[in-house]
């Protein structure tokens, strides 16, 4: 079973037909609280006997108030949303690289995302979403399959030609097909957006232009998975390194040459070292992080802290190193209009 952590939270609350035994109200609050959907089921169970039928009466109101998780799919797609979503169930509840369990939790969401585009006539669909359709659809559920019937030991530790174990290979598949799905996801909601605002080419020549885009909107995910599993100061210290990695950023892509260490350390802050030094720290309990010392006597959530601070303070010396050249740019040009125009006035006065 896969773990709490493991699955994106919704933005509300839904029946979960997909898990459902009756109405599917106890399995859409285990996805939504990210519990263990057994557990909701035994407690909703044991509290009929002490709430006087009142847990009955509420689980009625709850199947009829609460909308249905998919609803408005069609059949067919229904059915194969289904299936794939037992797929990734199964991948993550066996994975043990915790940058797996969040690779198929992202791709699950993107996906999710774009079913309803996927539900459309294929006569109205673009080249481009049925070309998604295919791999959301048909490829991915077979690259799942393949991963699921290799055995457990053996996906997490047998080394295949290149060096890679079939996890480590199951990353890189998933994390090429998440950045096509994140692209395709972009385009169709700036086009449905575009076709009201009028705005389209606009959108797409700013996203296009915007090199920055992919590290803004993995710091994006980032602030989302992490809302509210840290620790306040942790939360902060990653805001604060996201806003420096962005001005950092925005600097060296104006000034900087591609193959500038500098801006090759930030891109990998950006989308190794930090998101690494999270996920780490989240594939744990979250009371053992907390309290149980791990490394030289230290706790997890100690480790993190101190993680962050490296990448904190390394940002900010970047960042001050960029300003202390910036502001000897700009006193070296006010010496150069001082000298220039100095020579104008003597000229003028003779």
């Amino acid at each position: 079973m896969q773990p709490p952590s493991a699955l994106p939270r919704p933005s509300r609350l839904e029946r979960d037909p997909d898990r459902r035994r009756i109405g599917g109200v106890c399995a859409g609050i285990a996805r939504y609280f990210g519990l263990d959907v057994s557990l909701v089921r035994l407690i909703f169970l044991v509290s009929i006997f002490f709430s006087f039928s009142f847990t009955f009466w509420l689980y009625l109101v709850l199947w009829l108030v609460l909308p249905a998780r998919g609803a408005g799919l069609s059949w067919g797609l229904r059915r194969k949303a289904r299936g794939l979503a037992r797929r990734f169930d199964g991948a993550r509840a066996r994975a043990r690289l915790p940058a797996l369990q969040a690779r198929l939790s992202e791709t699950e969401a993107l996906v999710q995302s774009l079913l309803p585009q996927l539900d459309l006539p294929r006569s109205q669909q673009s080249p481009t979403l049925l070309a998604v359709r295919k791999a959301a659809l048909e490829e991915l559920p077979a690259l799942l399959n393949h991963y699921l019937e290799l055995p457990e030991h053996y996906a997490a530790s047998h080394r295949l030609d290149d060096g890679r174990t079939p996890e480590q290979q199951l990353v890189a598949e998933l994390d090429t097909l998440e950045q096509s799905l994140r692209q395709i996801a972009f385009e169709t909601f700036s086009e449905r957006f575009a076709r009201t605002a009028g705005n389209l080419d606009q959108l797409r020549e700013q996203f296009d232009e915007d090199p920055a885009a992919t590290v803004r909107v993995r710091l994006e995910n980032l602030q989302n998975r992490i809302a509210g599993r840290l620790d306040p100061e942790a939360e902060a210290r990653i805001a604060s390194i996201g806003e420096s990695l962005l001005a950092a950023l925005d600097r060296l892509l104006r000034t900087a040459h591609e193959a500038d260490p500098m801006l090759y350390d930030v891109r990998r802050i950006a989308l190794e070292y930090l998101p690494d030094a999270v996920e780490h720290y989240l594939a744990l309990p979250a009371d053992l992080a907390r309290t149980e010392p791990l490394l030289h006597g230290k706790t997890a959530q100690a480790v993190l802290h101190e993680q962050l601070d490296v990448l904190d303070q390394s940002l900010r010396q970047m960042l001050n190193s960029l300003y202390r050249d910036d502001a000897q740019a700009i006193a070296v040009h006010a010496r150069f209009l001082k000298d220039k125009f100095d020579r104008w006035q003597t000229g003028w006065g003779s």
